[in-house]
């Protein structure tokens, strides 16, 4: 595999190893380190959830990760600031105790200082919108914290967007709510990535109309081959292009086949057909890893990228320059575009704008009421 060298950098969008650090140790690091060998550790070396260290991630070529500052969907209304913030204070905490190998950047620039003193590059996304509490200020405070992407919904709508998910409460509007395009412009005033993974189709076709910057869908497949409704369909794929984002494709046995069991070529599968819809400079790899407890035959974990790439080379149809693209080129690309979108909106205005009363009073009963700016006249 020495042809691999050529492609350079794989940049890999989503992994929930932080989720498991809460599950497993309860947040407690004492007896963690990402630099170790899970593989040979307890709890992970018996959980089909851990695919995750920093000795497989550099046998995996990876040179930028995203860690995932997740929330479950049933915190929503209660304690959710308050877990993200938990969730955030750890993945720097873990990123710190292996400072030899890896560092917290919070740029496209960052990734590449990195990648060339040879330390893996991690960043941060939180996933879910539930966690930003609907409130422009904590959106705000998460990127002043590193935060550099929001998921938009996780398995449970938003008062302000639907999620693909169906059951539960019903959402308060198809797609996005007014509120919810005021979040999609202060994101692009930030310079936060959008990402749209578990979104509806309803809701990522408001955020492609509403948003200046691209958009990523972190960890997703294809419609067209495993019909759920998690799946991105062909239409959101073919106007891509137009909006520059790019699709990170999910190696989730059930996103893939629409089952159990999954493999490589099943993942190349979603990669060519996004491909061919969408067109080679906007799909990338999101995986997923640490986030699933079934994965693909041969991608057992964060190590074996180079399988993918090592297959997809015996394929005349992919250039070395398009693999490159694939491995991290074009998320890179989106990501130094939304700096640049950030930029242009220099001047506009911080968004003071407060979720609608009535999108919220009957499910989140248990908050402290201000009075109305009218109650507050004199």
């Amino acid at each position: 595999m020495n042809v691999l060298s050529y492609v350079h950098v794989f940049m890999c969008r989503h992994n929930d190893l932080a989720w498991n650090v809460r599950k497993f140790l309860h947040n407690k690091l004492h007896s963690f380190n990402l630099s170790q060998d899970l593989t040979q550790e307890k709890p992970w070396k018996k959980s089909p959830f851990s695919h995750t260290d920093l000795p497989r991630l550099r046998r995996g070529m990876v040179a930028a990760q995203f860690w995932s500052v997740y929330v479950p969907c049933e915190a929503q209304y209660l304690n959710t600031v308050q877990l993200l913030l938990e969730q955030i204070d750890v993945v720097k905490r873990m990123i710190a105790a292996s400072p030899r190998d890896t560092v917290l950047v919070t740029s496209s620039s960052g990734i590449k200082e990195e990648f060339k003193r040879g330390r893996v590059a991690s960043l941060m996304g939180v996933e879910g919108g539930h966690g930003l509490g609907s409130s422009m200020g904590v959106l705000r405070s998460l990127y002043d914290l590193g935060v550099r992407y929001v998921t938009l919904t996780h398995k449970c709508h938003t008062p302000w967007a639907e999620c693909s998910e169906r059951g539960g409460h019903p959402p308060n509007t198809r797609g996005l709510t007014p509120y919810g395009k005021a979040m999609i412009r202060e994101m692009n005033r930030l310079g936060l990535i959008i990402d749209a993974s578990h979104a509806s189709a309803r809701t990522a076709k408001d955020v492609l109309r509403t948003t200046r910057a691209p958009v990523v869908f972190s960890h997703s497949a294809a419609r067209a081959i495993c019909r759920i409704d998690r799946n991105i369909p062909d239409d959101i794929l073919s106007s891509l292009a137009e909006n520059g984002g790019i699709v990170m494709v999910s190696f989730y046995n059930e996103f893939l086949t629409c089952g159990k069991r999954a493999e490589i070529k099943d993942v190349i599968d979603h990669i060519n057909h996004i491909r061919t819809m969408a067109g080679v400079d906007y799909v990338g790899i999101g995986a997923g890893y640490d986030g699933f407890n079934s994965t693909p035959r041969g991608l057992e974990d964060v190590s074996k990228y180079p399988e993918l790439f090592a297959e997809l080379l015996q394929d005349p149809s992919w250039s070395l320059q398009d693999l490159k693209k694939l491995a991290g080129l074009n998320l890179l690309r989106v990501f130094s575009r939304v700096e640049q979108v950030r930029e242009d909106l220099a001047l506009e205005k911080v968004s003071e704008e407060i979720i609608p009363i009535h999108d919220i009073d009957n499910r989140w009963p248990c908050r402290y009421k201000f009075a109305s700016l009218e109650d507050t006249r004199t």
